[in-house]
């Protein structure tokens, strides 16, 4: 699977950070803020996740016959390798959003040598169901095919959140507050496109593997990692949801994990009215780290 890079370069870098994007959107969507980030001095990578961006619709959602999750992660080790040439002499911090932060903390497990900090922006938390949701992946697979497409995978992975939403105005509307955040979300061609049944099957082995403690070779205990989330996002699970997510870092030996929360932030913090907030906060952790 090709993978298309854009790279911003500041005159002087003092660190760099490759983004890993969520599910159902593309790189594009990070332009304002990778640039943001160069203009403070932080070279930047964006990219575009296997079966995301510039690709054919029945492309989309679908991440390889079998065990497409390990593209997923070998997508994010390929992009810190591309980071780290780009921008050999300094710190590389890895930030994922969403799916992306999934993706961040899978990788975290096998290739924390690569990198000297992470960024986790509206974590999901771990869902017991996932289990269950791979077998039924199985099932439907079977009745629909593996590119197949399933309205109950789609309910059972992002169905629930606009229920967050008092009257809501769109479909969309737990991404942001913003509303034309969310507008453009919803007119954009490479957003939202549902998985295929193998891509879901996909999403719930991330869901699994990132809570398994156990599995995380832990060669830097001190590594930075912050949880960043909005007090309104239904994708985290909450206080008790950002809560397990950190516990699972610390039980698996990371010492230094911190976790915060914005209020009236929806889903995405990135994105959001008072993005800006967010942005110099994520700069101010990263000057703090290097």
């Amino acid at each position: 699977m090709k993978t298309a890079y854009r790279i911003y370069r500041p005159q002087h870098p003092k660190a760099s950070v490759f983004i890993i994007h969520g599910m159902e959107e593309h790189k594009e969507r990070y332009v304002p803020f990778a640039q943001y980030l160069c203009d403070h001095d932080i070279g930047v990578l964006i990219y575009d996740l296997p079966g995301h961006g510039d690709i054919p619709k029945e492309d989309m959602g679908w991440f390889g016959e079998k065990d497409g999750y390990r593209n997923l992660i070998h997508s994010a080790v390929d992009a810190a390798t591309e980071t780290k040439k780009a921008f050999p002499d300094v710190p590389l911090f890895c930030l994922g959003h969403s799916m992306g932060s999934m993706i961040a903390r899978n990788f975290l497990q096998k290739y924390s040598d690569l990198i000297d900090g992470m960024i986790l922006s509206g974590a999901p938390c771990y869902q017991p169901g996932a289990a269950a949701g791979k077998a039924l992946v199985k099932v439907i697979a079977l009745q629909k095919g593996k590119k197949g497409h399933s309205k109950l995978l789609d309910d059972m992975s992002t169905g629930s959140f606009n229920k967050s939403v008092e009257n809501p105005r769109t479909e969309a509307d737990w991404l942001s507050y913003d509303t034309d955040n969310v507008d453009a979300y919803l007119a954009d061609e490479k957003c939202g496109v549902p998985f295929t049944v193998q891509g879901y099957g996909d999403l719930f082995e991330l869901v699994i593997r990132m809570h398994d403690s156990a599995a995380y070779r832990v060669s830097k205990p001190d590594l930075p990692i912050v949880i960043l989330t909005g007090e309104d996002d239904p994708c985290t699970g909450g206080v008790k949801g950002v809560s397990d997510s950190l516990n699972t870092l610390v039980r698996a030996g990371y010492m230094n994990v911190e976790a915060h929360a914005y209020p009236h932030m929806r889903h995405e913090i990135l994105n959001e009215t008072e993005k800006m907030t967010v942005w110099q906060d994520i700069t101010d952790w990263i000057d703090a780290h290097i």
